[in-house]
């Protein structure tokens, strides 16, 4: 349970032009809170998975892992 609180509390805002390395300077804008928060667009191509009702999905492992 305390791992779920953990996960769950609100995190220190770093500012990422302390540790984003100088070279990558000019993508600032990618690791700006504003654009992390933001959702994606709908897209046409968005599909929707639905399930059977009363079942639930298999579970398993996407890839071997060897």
């Amino acid at each position: 349970m305390a791992n779920i609180k953990k996960a769950l509390a609100l995190k220190k805002h770093t500012d990422p032009i302390i540790k984003v390395p100088a070279e990558y300077h000019y993508r600032l804008d990618v690791f700006s809170r504003k654009e992390a928060n933001k959702l994606l667009e709908y897209r046409l191509y968005n599909y929707k998975i639905v399930l059977k009702e009363g079942k639930q999905p298999g579970f398993r492992p996407l890839y071997k892992m060897s």
